[in-house]
C-alpha cells in the first residue's frame, strides 16, 4: 500500500518572496501546479492526501473545495502558525468543506500533541528537513506508525533497501530505476509506504517566485511532472494499492 501525499506550501528556504511576483501571483501559480497533480492523479484513478499550509489555506479555498469534491482527503500543513491559528483555519476549512479535517503535517516547528488533539486532529504526519546530507544519515524519528496522546504518529517511510527516506527531495534527485526498486523491496518488508511530494516542485527554476538552495533546483518543473507520470506508470504496472491517509489509518 501506498499512502500518497502531497504538500500545498511554500517552500521552508524560501519564505521571502521574489520581489517579481505578488502574494496573489504566487497563489495562483501553487494553484496551477497543484492542478497538474490532480490531472495526474485523476488519469490513474488515484485518491491522495493534500496537506495545504496554513498560512495559506484561506486564499485556496477554491482549489480544497475542488480537491474535496474529487475525492481528495484535505488536510492542514503547519510550517509555523501558533495554536490559536491552526485551529481557526481547521474551523473555517471543516465549515467550507463540510467534512472534517483529520489530519495534521508537520516539520521543524512542532505542536505538542495534547494540543493537537484538543483540537480534534486525529492523525499527525510527521516529516523531516530534506537537506542535502540525506544521502549520510538516517531519520532522527521512528519509522513506523504509533499511538501517542490518542492520536496516530505517522511518521516519514524509510527504505530498508537504501536507507533513504521516501521523501520530497529523494523523489527529486534519485533515479526512478533506483527508486522503483526502493519501493518494491520496502513493501516487501512493510504494509505500506508513505510518499511526499510538493506542488512547489512543479516550479521551473527560472520562474521561481521564491529562493531555493542550489541542490534543490535539480529536475523542477516538467522533469518532476514526468517523474511523477513514471512513478504513477510503476505503480500502475505493478497493480500497488494506493490510498489516502485517512483510509489507511481508520
Amino acid at each position: 500500500m501506498i499512502l500518497l501525499t502531497f504538500n500545498i506550501a511554500i517552500s521552508e528556504k524560501g519564505r521571502e518572496f521574489n520581489k517579481k511576483f505578488s502574494e496573489n501571483e504566487l497563489i495562483s501559480s501553487i494553484e496551477e501546479n497543484t492542478k497538474i497533480i490532480l490531472l495526474l492523479l485523476e488519469l490513474h484513478e488515484y485518491k491522495a492526501t493534500f496537506f495545504v499550509e496554513v498560512s495559506i489555506a484561506q486564499q485556496l479555498q477554491k482549489l480544497l473545495k475542488s480537491l474535496s469534491l474529487s475525492g481528495h482527503e484535505v488536510g492542514l500543513y503547519n510550517v509555523n502558525s501558533d495554536t490559536e491559528m491552526v485551529t481557526k483555519t481547521k474551523q473555517d476549512l471543516e465549515q467550507i468543506l463540510d467534512k472534517p479535517i483529520k489530519g495534521l503535517r508537520q516539520k521543524s516547528h512542532r505542536l505538542l500533541y495534547s494540543e493537537i488533539k484538543k483540537m480534534d486532529f486525529t492523525y499527525v504526519s510527521n516529516i523531516e528537513d530534506s537537506k542535502i546530507d540525506f544521502l549520510w544519515r538516517k531519520l532522527t524519528a521512528k519509522t513506523e506508525i504509533y499511538t501517542e496522546n490518542d492520536l496516530t504518529i505517522v511518521p516519514e517511510s524509510q527504505s530498508p533497501y537504501s536507507q533513504l527516506p521516501f521523501n520530497d527531495y529523494v523523489l527529486q534527485v534519485t533515479p526512478m530505476k533506483y527508486y522503483e526498486s526502493m519501493l518494491l523491496e520496502s513493501l516487501k518488508s512493510n504494509e505500506y509506504v508513505m510518499i511526499y511530494a510538493n506542488a512547489w516542485q512543479l516550479f521551473s527554476k527560472d520562474k521561481l517566485p521564491f529562493v531555493l538552495p542550489f541542490y534543490k533546483k535539480i529536475n523542477l518543473s516538467r522533469s518532476f511532472e514526468d517523474r511523477l507520470e513514471e512513478l504513477f506508470q510503476f505503480m500502475d504496472e505493478h497493480e500497488i494499492a494506493v490510498s489516502r491517509m485517512k483510509d489507511y489509518l481508520f
